[in-house]
Protein backbone atom coordinates (compact mmCIF):
# COMPACT_ATOMS: atom_id res chain seq x y z
CA UNK A 1 0.00 0.00 0.00
CA UNK A 2 1.25 3.06 -0.83
CA UNK A 3 1.64 6.32 1.89
CA UNK A 4 -1.00 8.51 0.02
CA UNK A 5 -3.45 5.15 0.15
CA UNK A 6 -2.53 4.46 3.56
CA UNK A 7 -3.34 8.21 4.44
CA UNK A 8 -6.64 7.83 2.77
CA UNK A 9 -7.20 4.94 4.97
CA UNK A 10 -6.67 6.18 7.97
CA UNK A 11 -8.49 9.29 7.14
CA UNK A 12 -11.64 7.00 6.78
CA UNK A 13 -10.19 5.07 9.61
CA UNK A 14 -10.64 8.23 12.03
CA UNK A 15 -13.69 9.99 10.82
CA UNK A 16 -16.51 7.58 12.16
CA UNK A 17 -15.40 7.41 16.22
CA UNK A 18 -14.66 11.23 15.46
CA UNK A 19 -17.45 12.10 14.73
CA UNK A 20 -19.11 9.44 17.53
CA UNK A 21 -17.30 11.57 19.80
CA UNK A 22 -18.15 15.27 18.69
CA UNK A 23 -21.77 13.92 18.38
CA UNK A 24 -22.01 12.72 21.70
CA UNK A 25 -19.72 15.52 23.56
CA UNK A 26 -21.44 18.72 21.26
CA UNK A 27 -24.44 18.80 23.81
CA UNK A 28 -22.14 18.66 26.71
CA UNK A 29 -20.20 22.23 24.76
CA UNK A 30 -23.61 23.56 24.26
CA UNK A 31 -25.24 23.09 27.31
CA UNK A 32 -22.40 25.15 29.00
CA UNK A 33 -22.17 27.78 26.70
CA UNK A 34 -25.06 28.22 25.26
CA UNK A 35 -28.35 26.20 26.44
CA UNK A 36 -30.43 27.91 24.08
CA UNK A 37 -28.29 26.09 21.10
CA UNK A 38 -28.70 22.89 23.00
CA UNK A 39 -32.52 23.54 22.98
CA UNK A 40 -32.88 23.37 19.49
CA UNK A 41 -30.20 20.87 18.77
CA UNK A 42 -32.14 18.39 21.12
CA UNK A 43 -35.14 18.72 20.23
CA UNK A 44 -34.31 18.63 16.24
CA UNK A 45 -32.69 15.27 17.55
CA UNK A 46 -35.42 13.98 19.61
CA UNK A 47 -37.79 14.57 17.21
CA UNK A 48 -35.59 12.38 13.83
CA UNK A 49 -35.19 10.03 16.89
CA UNK A 50 -39.36 9.76 17.57
CA UNK A 51 -40.23 9.75 13.51
CA UNK A 52 -37.17 6.77 12.97
CA UNK A 53 -38.77 4.79 16.44
CA UNK A 54 -42.06 4.68 14.95
CA UNK A 55 -41.16 4.84 11.55
CA UNK A 56 -39.74 1.35 12.59
CA UNK A 57 -42.44 0.36 14.79
CA UNK A 58 -44.17 0.27 11.04
CA UNK A 59 -41.86 -1.63 9.92
CA UNK A 60 -41.82 -4.25 12.74
CA UNK A 61 -45.70 -4.95 11.97
CA UNK A 62 -45.07 -4.80 8.11
CA UNK A 63 -42.20 -7.47 8.84
CA UNK A 64 -44.28 -9.73 11.13
CA UNK A 65 -47.07 -9.91 8.53
CA UNK A 66 -44.25 -11.06 6.14
CA UNK A 67 -42.97 -13.81 8.39
CA UNK A 68 -46.15 -15.26 9.22
CA UNK A 69 -46.93 -15.47 5.36
CA UNK A 70 -43.63 -16.87 4.45
CA UNK A 71 -43.65 -19.04 7.07
CA UNK A 72 -47.43 -20.65 6.97
CA UNK A 73 -46.84 -21.16 2.92
CA UNK A 74 -45.76 -24.52 1.43
CA UNK A 75 -42.83 -23.89 -0.34
CA UNK A 76 -42.22 -27.65 -1.18
CA UNK A 77 -45.77 -27.28 -3.01
CA UNK A 78 -45.03 -24.27 -5.19
CA UNK A 79 -42.06 -25.75 -6.37
CA UNK A 80 -43.75 -28.60 -7.68
CA UNK A 81 -46.05 -26.43 -9.33
CA UNK A 82 -43.28 -24.42 -11.22
CA UNK A 83 -43.29 -24.30 -14.69
CA UNK A 84 -41.17 -26.51 -15.98
CA UNK A 85 -41.75 -29.35 -13.98
CA UNK A 86 -38.95 -30.49 -11.80
CA UNK A 87 -36.79 -27.79 -13.49
CA UNK A 88 -35.93 -26.59 -9.87
CA UNK A 89 -34.12 -30.08 -9.03
CA UNK A 90 -30.81 -28.86 -10.78
CA UNK A 91 -30.47 -26.35 -7.95
CA UNK A 92 -28.15 -27.91 -5.27
CA UNK A 93 -27.80 -26.85 -1.44
CA UNK A 94 -24.40 -26.55 -0.25
CA UNK A 95 -24.06 -25.54 3.35
CA UNK A 96 -21.07 -24.72 4.93
CA UNK A 97 -20.90 -24.84 8.78
CA UNK A 98 -17.70 -23.90 10.17
CA UNK A 99 -16.49 -24.88 13.98
CA UNK A 100 -14.09 -24.15 16.47
CA UNK A 101 -14.35 -25.91 20.37
CA UNK A 102 -18.30 -26.37 20.03
CA UNK A 103 -19.60 -29.53 21.95
CA UNK A 104 -20.85 -32.68 19.52
CA UNK A 105 -24.29 -32.48 20.43
CA UNK A 106 -24.43 -29.13 18.97
CA UNK A 107 -22.93 -30.37 15.74
CA UNK A 108 -25.26 -32.89 15.65
CA UNK A 109 -28.47 -30.43 16.24
CA UNK A 110 -27.21 -28.40 13.18
CA UNK A 111 -27.05 -31.57 10.59
CA UNK A 112 -30.04 -32.78 11.89
CA UNK A 113 -31.93 -29.54 10.69
CA UNK A 114 -30.80 -29.74 7.61
CA UNK A 115 -31.51 -33.59 7.38
CA UNK A 116 -35.06 -33.17 8.12
CA UNK A 117 -35.73 -30.19 6.02
CA UNK A 118 -38.71 -30.44 3.01
CA UNK A 119 -36.22 -30.74 0.53
CA UNK A 120 -34.32 -33.54 -1.16
CA UNK A 121 -31.71 -34.68 0.79
CA UNK A 122 -29.47 -36.01 -2.72
CA UNK A 123 -29.40 -32.33 -3.32
CA UNK A 124 -28.03 -31.00 -0.15
CA UNK A 125 -23.97 -31.23 0.49
CA UNK A 126 -23.18 -30.66 3.87
CA UNK A 127 -19.62 -29.89 4.77
CA UNK A 128 -17.64 -29.00 8.15
CA UNK A 129 -15.17 -26.55 8.25
CA UNK A 130 -13.09 -27.31 11.01
CA UNK A 131 -10.05 -25.98 12.70
CA UNK A 132 -5.89 -27.11 13.11
CA UNK A 133 -6.13 -24.95 16.25
CA UNK A 134 -8.56 -27.51 17.24
CA UNK A 135 -7.14 -30.45 15.99
CA UNK A 136 -7.84 -33.59 18.04
CA UNK A 137 -11.04 -32.11 18.88
CA UNK A 138 -12.08 -31.47 14.97
CA UNK A 139 -10.42 -34.95 13.66
CA UNK A 140 -13.00 -36.93 15.89
CA UNK A 141 -15.91 -34.90 15.65
CA UNK A 142 -15.51 -34.54 12.04
CA UNK A 143 -15.32 -38.40 11.59
CA UNK A 144 -18.55 -38.67 13.64
CA UNK A 145 -20.63 -36.30 11.77
CA UNK A 146 -19.41 -37.68 8.25
CA UNK A 147 -19.92 -41.32 9.36
CA UNK A 148 -23.62 -40.93 11.47
CA UNK A 149 -24.76 -38.73 8.05
CA UNK A 150 -22.89 -39.53 5.07
CA UNK A 151 -25.91 -41.79 3.69
CA UNK A 152 -28.49 -39.22 4.31
CA UNK A 153 -27.49 -36.28 2.09
CA UNK A 154 -25.95 -36.04 -1.25
CA UNK A 155 -22.79 -35.91 0.19
CA UNK A 156 -20.73 -35.12 3.96
CA UNK A 157 -17.61 -33.95 4.13
CA UNK A 158 -15.17 -32.26 6.59
CA UNK A 159 -11.84 -30.15 5.82
CA UNK A 160 -9.66 -28.61 8.81
CA UNK A 161 -8.29 -24.84 7.93
CA UNK A 162 -4.68 -24.90 8.56
CA UNK A 163 -3.54 -22.59 11.15
CA UNK A 164 -1.24 -19.86 10.66
CA UNK A 165 -2.34 -19.38 6.90
CA UNK A 166 -0.57 -16.03 5.28
CA UNK A 167 -2.66 -13.19 5.00
CA UNK A 168 -5.33 -14.13 6.85
CA UNK A 169 -6.65 -13.29 10.50
CA UNK A 170 -7.77 -15.38 12.98
CA UNK A 171 -11.70 -16.19 12.22
CA UNK A 172 -14.38 -17.47 10.67
CA UNK A 173 -13.36 -16.01 6.44
CA UNK A 174 -10.45 -18.11 6.30
CA UNK A 175 -12.34 -21.39 7.61
CA UNK A 176 -15.15 -21.13 5.41
CA UNK A 177 -12.73 -19.79 2.37
CA UNK A 178 -11.09 -22.92 3.20
CA UNK A 179 -13.97 -25.64 3.07
CA UNK A 180 -15.48 -23.15 -0.12
CA UNK A 181 -12.22 -24.16 -2.26
CA UNK A 182 -12.13 -27.38 -0.87
CA UNK A 183 -15.56 -29.02 -2.01
CA UNK A 184 -14.93 -27.75 -5.50
CA UNK A 185 -13.42 -30.83 -6.41
CA UNK A 186 -16.02 -32.78 -5.59
CA UNK A 187 -18.34 -30.30 -7.26
CA UNK A 188 -16.40 -30.35 -10.55
CA UNK A 189 -16.46 -34.01 -10.43
CA UNK A 190 -19.83 -34.40 -10.44
CA UNK A 191 -20.24 -31.63 -13.20
CA UNK A 192 -22.62 -29.60 -11.22
CA UNK A 193 -22.53 -26.15 -12.83
CA UNK A 194 -21.94 -23.42 -10.30
CA UNK A 195 -24.78 -21.37 -10.88
CA UNK A 196 -26.34 -24.32 -10.27
CA UNK A 197 -25.31 -24.37 -6.38
CA UNK A 198 -26.23 -22.22 -3.78
CA UNK A 199 -24.01 -21.68 -0.64
CA UNK A 200 -25.50 -21.24 2.37
CA UNK A 201 -23.05 -20.78 5.26
CA UNK A 202 -24.73 -20.35 8.92
CA UNK A 203 -22.79 -21.10 12.32
CA UNK A 204 -22.59 -24.36 13.77
CA UNK A 205 -25.52 -23.66 16.56
CA UNK A 206 -27.68 -22.36 13.11
CA UNK A 207 -30.61 -24.75 12.79
CA UNK A 208 -32.86 -24.07 9.40
CA UNK A 209 -36.57 -23.79 9.66
CA UNK A 210 -38.11 -27.09 7.75
CA UNK A 211 -38.95 -24.76 4.89
CA UNK A 212 -35.81 -23.04 4.46
CA UNK A 213 -34.07 -24.80 1.71
CA UNK A 214 -37.40 -24.68 -0.35
CA UNK A 215 -38.34 -21.24 0.25
CA UNK A 216 -34.56 -20.62 -1.00
CA UNK A 217 -34.53 -22.84 -3.50
CA UNK A 218 -38.06 -20.80 -4.80
CA UNK A 219 -36.54 -17.39 -5.14
CA UNK A 220 -33.48 -18.83 -5.84
CA UNK A 221 -35.37 -20.15 -9.57
CA UNK A 222 -37.89 -17.41 -9.67
CA UNK A 223 -35.57 -14.82 -9.80
CA UNK A 224 -34.16 -13.12 -13.44
CA UNK A 225 -30.80 -12.92 -12.12
CA UNK A 226 -30.00 -14.95 -8.92
CA UNK A 227 -25.96 -14.93 -9.41
CA UNK A 228 -26.47 -11.34 -8.81
CA UNK A 229 -28.03 -11.93 -5.39
CA UNK A 230 -27.95 -12.75 -1.89
CA UNK A 231 -30.35 -14.14 -0.08
CA UNK A 232 -30.52 -13.34 3.52
CA UNK A 233 -32.85 -15.53 5.78
CA UNK A 234 -34.19 -14.04 9.41
CA UNK A 235 -31.79 -14.79 11.99
CA UNK A 236 -34.03 -15.61 15.06
CA UNK A 237 -32.04 -16.14 18.64
CA UNK A 238 -34.59 -18.26 19.99
CA UNK A 239 -32.91 -21.94 20.09
CA UNK A 240 -32.31 -21.19 23.88
CA UNK A 241 -34.48 -18.23 24.37
CA UNK A 242 -36.13 -19.51 28.09
CA UNK A 243 -32.70 -20.59 29.40
CA UNK A 244 -31.09 -16.62 29.45
CA UNK A 245 -31.09 -14.53 31.39
CA UNK A 246 -33.72 -11.73 31.40
CA UNK A 247 -31.50 -8.94 29.83
CA UNK A 248 -29.89 -11.41 27.47
CA UNK A 249 -33.36 -12.23 26.40
CA UNK A 250 -34.14 -8.77 25.92
CA UNK A 251 -30.99 -8.17 23.54
CA UNK A 252 -31.93 -11.50 21.72
CA UNK A 253 -35.43 -10.63 20.89
CA UNK A 254 -33.75 -6.79 19.78
CA UNK A 255 -31.61 -8.47 17.21
CA UNK A 256 -34.29 -10.58 15.79
CA UNK A 257 -36.48 -7.40 15.56
CA UNK A 258 -33.72 -5.71 13.99
CA UNK A 259 -33.35 -8.24 11.15
CA UNK A 260 -37.47 -8.39 11.00
CA UNK A 261 -36.93 -4.26 10.60
CA UNK A 262 -34.16 -4.35 8.02
CA UNK A 263 -36.09 -7.26 6.26
CA UNK A 264 -38.68 -5.00 4.49
CA UNK A 265 -36.10 -2.47 2.95
CA UNK A 266 -34.18 -4.88 0.97
CA UNK A 267 -32.02 -1.32 0.11
CA UNK A 268 -31.09 -1.54 3.68
CA UNK A 269 -30.49 -4.74 4.15
CA UNK A 270 -27.08 -6.74 4.12
CA UNK A 271 -25.56 -10.07 4.69
CA UNK A 272 -25.77 -11.12 8.22
CA UNK A 273 -24.61 -14.28 10.26
CA UNK A 274 -26.41 -16.83 8.29
CA UNK A 275 -26.57 -16.20 4.16
CA UNK A 276 -26.93 -17.53 1.11
CA UNK A 277 -25.33 -16.85 -1.97
CA UNK A 278 -24.60 -18.76 -6.11
CA UNK A 279 -21.20 -20.36 -6.29
CA UNK A 280 -20.81 -18.71 -9.17
CA UNK A 281 -21.04 -15.44 -7.56
CA UNK A 282 -18.74 -16.71 -4.69
CA UNK A 283 -16.13 -17.56 -7.12
CA UNK A 284 -15.83 -14.52 -9.09
CA UNK A 285 -15.85 -12.11 -5.69
CA UNK A 286 -12.87 -15.16 -4.75
CA UNK A 287 -15.39 -16.31 -1.51
CA UNK A 288 -15.45 -14.18 1.76
CA UNK A 289 -12.19 -11.97 2.84
CA UNK A 290 -10.19 -13.69 5.18
CA UNK A 291 -8.74 -10.34 5.78
CA UNK A 292 -11.64 -8.91 8.65
CA UNK A 293 -13.78 -10.36 11.88
CA UNK A 294 -16.85 -9.51 9.91
CA UNK A 295 -16.57 -11.36 6.63
CA UNK A 296 -20.60 -11.62 6.62
CA UNK A 297 -21.34 -8.10 6.10
CA UNK A 298 -17.82 -7.44 4.33
CA UNK A 299 -19.19 -9.74 1.76
CA UNK A 300 -22.03 -7.47 0.58
CA UNK A 301 -19.75 -4.69 -0.30
CA UNK A 302 -16.98 -6.97 -1.79
CA UNK A 303 -19.69 -8.51 -4.63
CA UNK A 304 -21.95 -4.95 -4.72
CA UNK A 305 -18.46 -3.32 -5.99
CA UNK A 306 -17.59 -6.50 -8.26
CA UNK A 307 -20.57 -6.41 -9.96
CA UNK A 308 -20.16 -2.36 -10.50
CA UNK A 309 -23.55 -2.01 -8.20
CA UNK A 310 -25.43 -4.82 -10.03
CA UNK A 311 -26.14 -6.68 -6.73
CA UNK A 312 -28.72 -6.86 -3.89
CA UNK A 313 -30.18 -8.70 -1.33
CA UNK A 314 -33.28 -10.68 -1.38
CA UNK A 315 -34.84 -11.33 2.30
CA UNK A 316 -36.30 -14.33 3.08
CA UNK A 317 -38.44 -14.78 6.14
CA UNK A 318 -37.88 -18.06 6.38
CA UNK A 319 -35.79 -18.32 10.12
CA UNK A 320 -32.66 -19.93 10.43
CA UNK A 321 -32.77 -20.32 14.21
CA UNK A 322 -29.25 -19.35 16.53
CA UNK A 323 -28.73 -19.09 19.77
CA UNK A 324 -29.38 -16.08 22.47
CA UNK A 325 -25.73 -15.44 24.42
CA UNK A 326 -25.42 -18.19 27.45
CA UNK A 327 -22.22 -19.34 29.44
CA UNK A 328 -21.88 -20.63 32.48
CA UNK A 329 -22.70 -18.23 35.26
CA UNK A 330 -23.91 -14.51 34.96
CA UNK A 331 -21.07 -12.62 34.88
CA UNK A 332 -19.36 -14.38 31.78
CA UNK A 333 -22.88 -14.06 29.97
CA UNK A 334 -22.59 -10.49 30.23
CA UNK A 335 -19.09 -10.87 28.99
CA UNK A 336 -19.80 -12.96 25.99
CA UNK A 337 -22.77 -10.54 25.51
CA UNK A 338 -20.88 -7.75 25.63
CA UNK A 339 -17.79 -9.03 23.19
CA UNK A 340 -20.37 -10.50 20.97
CA UNK A 341 -22.18 -6.47 19.98
CA UNK A 342 -18.59 -5.72 20.16
CA UNK A 343 -17.45 -8.00 17.17
CA UNK A 344 -20.86 -7.07 15.34
CA UNK A 345 -20.41 -3.37 15.71
CA UNK A 346 -16.46 -4.12 13.87
CA UNK A 347 -18.36 -3.43 10.96
CA UNK A 348 -17.81 0.03 11.00
CA UNK A 349 -14.11 -1.41 9.46
CA UNK A 350 -15.66 -1.42 6.13
CA UNK A 351 -15.95 2.14 5.90
CA UNK A 352 -12.75 2.67 4.28
CA UNK A 353 -13.08 -0.05 2.27
CA UNK A 354 -16.18 1.32 1.04
CA UNK A 355 -15.50 4.94 0.66
CA UNK A 356 -12.21 4.20 -1.07
CA UNK A 357 -14.62 1.93 -3.57
CA UNK A 358 -17.22 5.07 -3.64
CA UNK A 359 -15.03 7.29 -4.94
CA UNK A 360 -13.39 4.82 -7.33
CA UNK A 361 -15.68 2.78 -9.08
CA UNK A 362 -17.32 5.29 -11.60
CA UNK A 363 -19.32 2.44 -13.29
CA UNK A 364 -22.19 2.56 -10.42
CA UNK A 365 -24.20 6.01 -10.54
CA UNK A 366 -23.52 8.48 -8.18
CA UNK A 367 -26.51 8.90 -6.36
CA UNK A 368 -26.47 4.41 -5.94
CA UNK A 369 -23.16 4.60 -4.86
CA UNK A 370 -23.06 7.56 -2.16
CA UNK A 371 -26.68 6.65 -0.96
CA UNK A 372 -25.58 2.95 -0.14
CA UNK A 373 -21.94 4.62 1.94
CA UNK A 374 -24.51 7.16 3.49
CA UNK A 375 -26.80 4.33 4.65
CA UNK A 376 -23.30 2.59 6.68
CA UNK A 377 -22.62 5.70 8.15
CA UNK A 378 -26.19 6.36 9.25
CA UNK A 379 -26.19 3.17 11.12
CA UNK A 380 -23.17 2.71 12.86
CA UNK A 381 -23.18 6.54 14.11
CA UNK A 382 -26.42 6.29 15.21
CA UNK A 383 -25.42 3.01 16.99
CA UNK A 384 -23.09 4.29 18.85
CA UNK A 385 -24.42 7.57 19.60
CA UNK A 386 -28.52 7.51 19.74
CA UNK A 387 -28.55 5.74 23.40
CA UNK A 388 -26.01 7.85 25.01
CA UNK A 389 -27.57 11.40 23.92
CA UNK A 390 -31.18 10.38 24.55
CA UNK A 391 -30.31 8.72 27.96
CA UNK A 392 -27.91 11.92 29.56
CA UNK A 393 -28.20 15.29 27.41
CA UNK A 394 -31.71 16.49 28.92
CA UNK A 395 -29.84 16.95 32.08
CA UNK A 396 -26.76 18.43 31.44
CA UNK A 397 -28.12 22.33 31.14
CA UNK A 398 -28.80 22.33 34.86
CA UNK A 399 -25.27 21.02 35.52
CA UNK A 400 -24.03 24.18 34.36
CA UNK A 401 -27.07 26.95 34.64
CA UNK A 402 -29.20 26.98 36.94
CA UNK A 403 -31.33 29.32 35.77
CA UNK A 404 -32.31 27.04 32.51
CA UNK A 405 -35.45 26.57 33.46
CA UNK A 406 -36.41 30.42 33.59
CA UNK A 407 -35.72 30.80 29.57
CA UNK A 408 -38.82 29.85 27.73
CA UNK A 409 -37.04 28.33 24.68
CA UNK A 410 -35.23 26.12 27.63
CA UNK A 411 -38.80 25.33 29.47
CA UNK A 412 -40.56 24.43 25.78
CA UNK A 413 -37.11 22.48 25.50
CA UNK A 414 -37.88 20.06 29.11
CA UNK A 415 -41.54 20.41 28.46
CA UNK A 416 -41.43 18.71 25.04
CA UNK A 417 -38.58 16.33 25.98
CA UNK A 418 -40.41 14.43 28.57
CA UNK A 419 -43.50 14.41 26.65
CA UNK A 420 -41.73 12.97 23.19
CA UNK A 421 -39.91 10.34 25.43
CA UNK A 422 -43.55 9.13 26.69
CA UNK A 423 -44.95 8.94 23.16
CA UNK A 424 -41.86 6.81 22.35
CA UNK A 425 -42.76 4.09 24.54
CA UNK A 426 -45.88 3.45 22.25
CA UNK A 427 -42.94 1.89 20.11
CA UNK A 428 -42.10 -0.01 23.24
CA UNK A 429 -45.05 -1.56 23.07
CA UNK A 430 -45.76 -2.38 19.69
CA UNK A 431 -42.08 -4.36 20.34
CA UNK A 432 -43.70 -6.17 23.14
CA UNK A 433 -46.72 -7.11 21.99
CA UNK A 434 -44.59 -8.80 18.94
CA UNK A 435 -42.27 -10.27 20.95
CA UNK A 436 -45.33 -11.89 22.72
CA UNK A 437 -46.71 -12.90 19.48
CA UNK A 438 -43.06 -14.61 18.49
CA UNK A 439 -42.28 -16.23 21.30
CA UNK A 440 -41.62 -20.00 20.82
CA UNK A 441 -42.75 -22.11 23.53
CA UNK A 442 -41.29 -24.59 25.99
CA UNK A 443 -42.35 -27.62 26.16
CA UNK A 444 -45.29 -27.52 24.14
CA UNK A 445 -46.60 -24.39 25.73
CA UNK A 446 -45.66 -20.72 26.34
CA UNK A 447 -44.49 -19.45 29.36
CA UNK A 448 -47.05 -16.81 30.06
CA UNK A 449 -45.59 -16.39 33.93
CA UNK A 450 -42.35 -14.87 32.76
CA UNK A 451 -43.83 -13.34 29.25
CA UNK A 452 -45.43 -11.34 31.96
CA UNK A 453 -42.66 -10.76 33.85
CA UNK A 454 -40.79 -9.55 30.50
CA UNK A 455 -43.36 -6.87 29.99
CA UNK A 456 -42.74 -5.68 33.60
CA UNK A 457 -39.03 -5.83 33.40
CA UNK A 458 -38.51 -4.56 29.56
CA UNK A 459 -39.16 -0.74 30.79
CA UNK A 460 -36.43 -0.72 33.33
CA UNK A 461 -33.79 -2.73 31.79
CA UNK A 462 -34.08 -1.49 27.75
CA UNK A 463 -31.71 2.00 28.87
CA UNK A 464 -29.35 -0.64 30.56
CA UNK A 465 -29.09 -2.46 27.39
CA UNK A 466 -28.93 -0.01 24.33
CA UNK A 467 -26.58 1.62 26.65
CA UNK A 468 -23.83 -0.87 28.24
CA UNK A 469 -24.71 -3.90 25.18
CA UNK A 470 -24.98 -1.46 21.89
CA UNK A 471 -24.02 2.59 21.84
CA UNK A 472 -20.51 1.81 24.34
CA UNK A 473 -19.29 -1.77 22.28
CA UNK A 474 -20.10 0.72 19.12
CA UNK A 475 -18.33 3.32 20.31
CA UNK A 476 -15.62 1.26 21.13
CA UNK A 477 -15.26 -0.49 17.97
CA UNK A 478 -15.33 3.11 16.34
CA UNK A 479 -12.55 4.30 18.88
CA UNK A 480 -10.52 1.13 18.28
CA UNK A 481 -10.45 2.21 14.23
CA UNK A 482 -9.85 5.40 15.25
CA UNK A 483 -6.29 5.03 17.35
CA UNK A 484 -5.90 1.98 15.46
CA UNK A 485 -5.78 -0.59 18.06
CA UNK A 486 -7.81 -3.32 15.57
CA UNK A 487 -9.86 -5.89 16.25
CA UNK A 488 -7.09 -8.95 15.10
CA UNK A 489 -9.02 -11.89 16.40
CA UNK A 490 -12.67 -13.51 15.83
CA UNK A 491 -14.37 -13.96 19.31
CA UNK A 492 -15.97 -16.98 19.65
CA UNK A 493 -19.02 -16.73 21.54
CA UNK A 494 -20.04 -19.62 24.30
CA UNK A 495 -22.45 -21.57 23.01
CA UNK A 496 -24.41 -23.46 26.07
CA UNK A 497 -25.86 -26.73 25.23
CA UNK A 498 -28.77 -25.92 27.17
CA UNK A 499 -31.72 -25.49 24.82
CA UNK A 500 -35.51 -25.92 25.73
CA UNK A 501 -36.42 -25.11 22.60
CA UNK A 502 -33.82 -25.61 19.89
CA UNK A 503 -36.49 -25.43 16.99
CA UNK A 504 -37.58 -28.80 17.35
CA UNK A 505 -40.90 -27.72 18.16
CA UNK A 506 -41.16 -25.58 15.61
CA UNK A 507 -40.05 -27.40 12.90
CA UNK A 508 -42.04 -30.66 14.64
CA UNK A 509 -39.00 -32.85 15.11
Amino acid sequence: MTRSKWRYRRLFEILPGALAWTLILLPILLAAFSPKLFAVYMIFFISYWLVKTYTMSYRMIWGYRNYVRETSTDWADKLAKLVPADDWRKIYHLVIVPTYKEDISILRSSIKSVIASQFPPENIIYVLATEERDFARAKEYGEIIVSENKDKLFHVATFMHPKDMPGEIVGKGGNINFAARSILSFIDEKKIPYENVVVTTMDVDHIVDKKYFADLTFKYVTDEDPIHKSFQPLPMFFNNIWDVPTLNRLIAMGSSFWQLIVATRPSRLRNFSAHAQSLAALIQTDFWSAETIVEDGHQYWRSYFRFDGHYEVVPLYTPIYQDAVLADTLKETLREQYLQKRRWSWGVSDIPYVMEKTFGNKKIPFIDRWANALILWDAHLSWSTSSIILAFSSWLPLLFNQQFKTDILSFSFLYVYVRMLWIAWGGMIITLCISTLLAPPKRGKKPVKRIIMDWIMTPILLPISSIVFSSIPALESQTRLMIGKYLEKFHVTAKSTRRSWAAEEKNGR
